[in-house]
């Protein structure tokens, strides 16, 4: 008798994001459809970082250490068919949805 575990599930995006993950393994980008299994998830970091005058009155030098990111994430999601989808994602999230990406991609390609 041999007891297999079901397949792990995909890592869901993080709140915010506009990328979703359907309870039936679709994923989405606003309209856009596609199996999360033939799916990959490309990054492109456009974000930058920068110092405000308010920043740097309010911290003095301290204000170096603290920038403010800016700019946008540019995430593309490819399925298997070669169609794909490309959305942004703010500053403030980026980090998220670029773990997630990885995370994504690592699934995506054991389950293949």
């Amino acid at each position: 008798m041999s007891s297999q575990k079901p397949a792990p599930k995909p890592p869901q995006p993080p709140r915010g994001a506009p990328i979703s993950l359907d309870g039936d393994g679709t994923l989405r980008v606003n309209q856009w459809r596609a199996p999360a299994r033939g799916a990959t998830v490309q990054t492109i970091d456009g974000t930058g970082k920068r110092v405000t005058v308010t920043r740097l009155f309010v911290t003095g030098v301290f204000a170096f250490a603290l920038k403010k990111k800016t700019g946008a994430l540019s995430v593309v999601v490819c399925a298997a068919d070669g169609d794909s989808a490309t959305v942004k994602v703010s500053a403030k999230k980026a980090q998220n949805v670029m773990a997630w990406a990885v995370a994504f991609n690592a699934w995506s390609e054991a389950n293949s």
